[in-house]
């Protein structure tokens, strides 16, 4: 048993005993701390310490022994409750009267209990009420995980790795420059693309998301870039292209690495003018639009085989994420050998093997 603020024993919960009734209640401390921790606060300065204990679980509160009797005892309940909402508050009353119990409970305490005690079912209770609140406590935390920004913009994670991802998005978010994201099939790709656009001033603008690896060769410089009426056989109408409904906004290209090299080259010049021309046009339309791809080809390995144009490589920042969603994290600096990257910035992101936590070259 200890007084004050530290609890007596390194049991998974704690309990405070509040009583000036030194005779008594040390009986109490003694079967109690066969599960418990416990403390035994018997003036005003130790209330206040073990109200203040972080690791507190629970209050066991003699209601008569405080001030001129079970009344100002309800009024220290209602005080901690207040104070500690996280608490298994406990009454205690030699007291018959009903109303004491009724009010007890709607000052806030959980439980309330007639003297003599029976110590086994206090001990069960106090056990029972204290695993089902903590239970309660973790289900708000994840709720709450997910509505504020440890879940930053719908990647769940409040960790220490993960806060530094959340730092290397929002590195980029307010930039207007390109972002190429790294990483394996699952590794989140595309929440990073979603949280760095709405993390930046296009949040509120349009994001377009196309996965280049779904669409057939043949027909993916008509997706991007429209067409008007008549420019090829079954073209009966105009269409606006993905790139020119991403105008203001976000345009994600998903497994870039997938397009050939004469759409990257089409897809670079539009970067550098700040222009796109359907298929079949005449006109030129200025566009203004953000650029964010993502791959999980080994782009390097790909320029030495030919399949992309090797490109002045420039640095840029780079984060490592891995599989088991961003358990461990570490910023480095990389490079980008992407054919379309000679004339505008590219920011890497570059996401691996979320439970290896390798390191980068």
């Amino acid at each position: 048993m200890a007084r004050g603020g530290q609890p007596s024993n390194a049991a998974q919960y704690s309990i405070a005993i509040i009583s000036d009734e030194e005779s008594t209640f040390p009986e109490i401390c003694r079967f109690l701390a066969q599960t418990f921790g416990t403390i035994l606060a018997t003036n005003e300065e130790q209330i206040q310490a073990v109200v203040n204990a972080p690791q507190l679980d629970g209050i066991v509160l003699d209601l008569d022994s405080i001030g001129d009797g079970s009344n100002d005892g309800i009024e220290v309940l209602r005080e901690l409750r207040q104070i500690r909402e996280d608490l298994i508050l406990v009454a205690i009353t030699r007291s018959t009267d009903r109303r004491v119990t009724l009010k007890a409970s709607q000052a806030g305490a959980d439980e309330c209990f007639l003297v003599p005690l029976d110590l086994q079912e206090l001990q069960v209770v106090l056990s029972r009420a204290i695993e089902k609140r903590s239970l309660q406590l973790e289900g708000r935390r994840l709720r709450e995980q997910v509505e504020n920004r440890s879940a930053f913009c719908g990647m769940v994670g409040c960790s220490a790795a993960m806060q530094r991802v959340y730092k290397a998005i929002q590195a980029v978010a307010d930039s207007n420059a390109t972002v190429l994201v790294r990483g394996e099939s699952g590794t989140g790709k595309e929440l990073v693309a979603q949280a760095i656009a709405r993390s930046g001033d296009r949040k509120d603008k349009p994001f377009i998301c196309v996965n280049c690896s779904a669409i057939p060769e043949s027909l993916m410089e008509s997706e991007l870039f429209g067409y008007e009426k008549g420019a090829f056989t079954g073209a009966e109408t105009a269409k606006a292209g993905l790139v020119e409904l991403a105008h203001t906004g976000t345009l994600f290209l998903d497994e870039i690495a997938t397009l050939d090299q004469n759409l990257q080259t089409k897809l670079l010049r539009v970067l550098q003018e700040h222009a796109t021309q359907r298929l079949g046009g005449r006109s030129v339309k200025k566009i203004d639009f953000r650029l964010i791809a993502a791959t999980n080809d080994d782009l390097e390995d790909m320029v030495n085989q030919g399949r992309l144009a090797a490109s002045e490589r420039i640095s840029s920042i780079a984060s490592t994420l891995s599989r088991s969603c961003f358990r461990r994290c570490a910023n480095v600096t990389g490079t980008c050998p992407c054919s379309w990257t000679t004339s505008f910035a590219c920011t890497v992101l570059r996401i691996r093997s979320l439970l290896s936590g390798c390191s980068l070259r």
